[in-house]
């Protein structure tokens, strides 16, 4: 915090900011609370580069679902900013009722799926007993650990690993875990954002910098988007059309079977939401924009459980660029660019 002294010099200074000259370093906001912190990390499963490597391999390996048809890249695509390719995720069910959000940054949720069902990125997976995920959902990659666990120890190469990161062979509860410390590595440092709130002022556009202001100020974003991750981690109803194979999906409510959770998903977080080839829980936008009108006109107030703090924004043709400009700084290239590993 600045001291008496530098208040005193600010007062004089104000003047030349307004005619655009450049404050102090000390002068300018601090914009420490938009950096991403370390990833949290579970005491039970703790961070190893041998461990991400293994994981990121089984994340990419069909041999994790029945008749070797799929992997966690089918509907995780890096070039998709992690994100699904289709409107709704397609597995053994065919096509699912929800889209595929985004792994990137994943590690920041405190609750996974769009309604909160898994407590941790190892729940998240499937693999473990007793919580039903992507690799052992009937509907999607369809396996059985018994089966998953049989072909990744017949195979000498994951076996050493296993016995190297785990001191055993392959077991759920290792391939839970292994898939996870891959996921906690999949952070966007790199995106322009991150370089703008670490001081670096050209990193973004002025155009961006004025969607920033628009983020935390007369688009609300804010209201949910908080920093750093850019998610409350919570859910709300914020009136999106039911598109898809489902007639209605009811959300969080599945999981609380509280009437008020009707209608409410958790709030994503937006980094590399630029690469995203479709929006929201049920693929029901294909575009940015469509996304930044949903929400300037307010939603869809004819839902009855619709988040009372969506509103009309009333922003401009201009305001709405400078927006997506500032969304476009979120996105970190590097994850969009992930290559597939060696299997062995």
């Amino acid at each position: 915090m600045p001291s008496n002294s530098q208040h005193k010099i600010l007062q004089i200074l104000m003047p030349l900011l307004a005619l655009g000259i450049a404050l102090p370093t000390y002068a300018r906001e601090d914009l420490s609370n938009w950096k991403l912190p370390a990833i949290p990390v579970p005491k039970d499963n703790p961070q190893s580069a041998a461990k991400a490597a293994l994981g990121k391999q089984l994340a990419f390996d069909v041999r994790l679902s029945m008749n070797d048809s799929m992997s966690c890249v089918s509907c995780h695509l890096p070039a998709t900013g992690g994100a699904g390719p289709t409107p709704r995720a397609f597995g053994h069910g065919g096509e699912l009722g929800r889209w595929a959000p985004s792994w990137d940054n994943s590690g920041y949720y405190t609750s996974l799926f769009w309604d909160g069902r898994a407590a941790s990125l190892e729940e998240q997976t499937g693999a473990l007993p007793g919580h039903m995920g992507p690799v052992t959902a009937p509907g999607e990659m369809g396996a059985t650990m018994d089966e998953v666990i049989v072909k990744l120890n017949a195979v000498p190469a994951y076996k050493k690993q296993f016995n190297s990161v785990f001191g055993s062979d392959a077991t759920p509860e290792a391939v839970a875990k292994a898939i996870a410390a891959f996921e906690r590595t999949l952070v966007a440092r790199k995106a322009p954002f991150q370089s703008y709130v670490s001081g670096n002022s050209k990193a973004i556009s002025d155009s961006a910098k004025r969607g920033f202001e628009l983020f935390r100020g007369k688009a609300m974003c804010t209201t949910c988007h908080v920093p750093p991750a850019l998610t409350d981690n919570l859910f709300h109803n914020i009136g999106t059309p039911q598109v898809g194979p489902l007639k209605e999906d009811l959300g969080r409510y599945e999981v609380t079977r509280d009437e008020a959770d009707k209608g409410r998903f958790r709030t994503p977080g937006l980094y590399n939401s630029a690469s995203f080839a479709f929006f929201m829980h049920d693929g029901a936008f294909s575009k940015m924009s469509q996304v930044i009108e949903h929400y300037n006109i307010g939603g869809n107030p004819q839902d009855k459980n619709q988040d009372p703090l969506i509103m009309p924004l009333k922003l401009t043709g201009n305001e709405k660029k400078d927006l997506a400009a500032f969304l476009e700084t979120l996105t970190d290239k590097s994850l969009n660019q992930i290559s597939d590993p060696d299997l062995p």
